[in-house]
């Protein structure tokens, strides 16, 4: 090889060199820019999610009680998941923390903060239970939104589950039909025998609302817009009333979780504008964010209703639902929500038990070594 030769070679190897740094110049730069967008994203959603969140009404629950008699060990226990109040308000006002408004639906939404594992838990809106008012009245669960507002809901379940709730949101039925049409619907399975109640809520939801919607006709896996679907949620003829409709609930909820982690940013966003007037919660702007955070972490595994085992006497003139008996179903509570096989109820609760026993002359159908929750209305025991 001569002089000539080695001068080419040198210059072809000073060549991809250049072009080498060239290209990692470029590819550097590409880095750049696109951590650049995500960070602009970022800083957008931040700012939009600030935005939004501050138009949410905003209570703080100032007198939140649990019972004194509640162990040091059970609170200890509780501290390793979020306890939150969800309640739904048949009411299209703003001011949703007002006394006089019945809480629709009343669900526990319990998060383990490890395992970011969701658990739901209705609780029947006619569940007979002392209230944490002035005169410790013993009336239907849903009573105590409508003479307490959020502040007296949240401590009569507190007061007759031995929980610590501190927190609550509550939403008006407006906010669950705009939320889902942000999302694009929901499909659910129809069965035959809720297909001319749904329609009649179908009417009833379009009058409260005043969004416009379609008929249903046909059943199996159905796509349901947001009016169609707030109606179904609502459906309470049916089968076993309250209990089916709280199922219905949860079954929507979930529903909305899969579409939402389908969703791209913008329809989520949309979402999010869609309801944050039509909420009330006693959450911090902190708070809210954080757990927004880490919403995609979030799995709900199981839900079901309370009580787990019932009858449906009349006490005072009412028909109401009983638990059989209440300190067996909170003992079963606690082993669901958070795994505490060894729970004792409270005296305050056994007491509370007590009481109502006596009432509606029902005692306890509940076998805690052989019972299993399960996510169905057909799991549930009615005298």
């Amino acid at each position: 090889m001569n002089e000539l030769d080695n001068d080419t070679i040198d210059n072809d190897e000073a060549v991809k060199k250049v072009k080498k740094h060239r290209n990692t110049g470029w590819i550097i730069a590409l880095v750049i820019e696109i951590l650049a967008i995500v960070g602009i994203v970022v800083v957008y959603a931040q700012n939009y999610m600030n935005s939004r969140i501050e138009r949410i009404e905003h209570v703080e629950l100032e007198d939140t009680k649990v019972n004194k008699d509640l162990d040091k060990q059970t609170v200890e226990r509780m501290t390793g998941y979020t306890n939150i109040a969800l309640f739904g308000i048949d009411t299209r006002e703003a001011a949703m923390e007002e006394k006089g408004v019945r809480s629709d639906a009343i669900i526990i939404c319990s998060i383990n903060n490890d395992t970011k594992q969701v658990k739901l838990v209705s609780v029947y809106r006619d569940t007979y239970l002392e209230l944490e008012n002035e005169y410790n009245s013993y009336e239907k669960a849903t009573h105590a939104y409508a003479y307490g507002g959020p502040q007296g809901a949240v401590n009569m379940l507190n007061k007759n589950l031995d929980l610590n709730i501190t927190e609550y949101v509550s939403v008006n039925f407006t906010a669950l039909t705009e939320a889902i049409d942000a999302l694009g619907g929901i499909d659910v399975e129809l069965k035959y025998s809720e297909l001319d109640k749904l329609n009649e809520c179908i009417d009833e939801q379009m009058m409260i609302n005043g969004i416009m919607s379609d008929y249903i006709y046909e059943t199996g896996v159905v796509h349901l817009d947001g009016v169609q679907a707030t109606a179904y949620a609502r459906i309470r003829s049916t089968d076993q009333g309250d209990i089916t409709r709280t199922w219905r609930q949860r079954y929507v909820i979930q529903k909305m979780i899969e579409r939402a982690k389908k969703a791209g940013l913008s329809k989520l966003m949309d979402c999010i504008d869609a309801v944050v007037d039509d909420v009330s919660s006693s959450l911090s702007k902190d708070e809210i964010m954080t757990l927004a955070k880490d919403c995609f972490d979030y799995n709900i595994s199981t839900t079901t209703g309370f009580p787990f085992t019932y009858s449906a006497p009349t006490i005072d003139g009412l028909s109401v639902v009983v638990a059989a008996d209440l300190e067996t179903n909170v003992t079963m509570l606690h082993r669901f929500l958070f795994d505490d096989m060894d729970y004792v109820p409270t005296q305050t609760v056994k007491d509370i038990s007590g009481i109502v026993a006596d009432k509606s002359g029902t005692y306890n159908m509940l076998d805690l070594s052989t019972f299993q929750v399960q996510d169905d209305v057909d799991s549930i025991y009615e005298e």
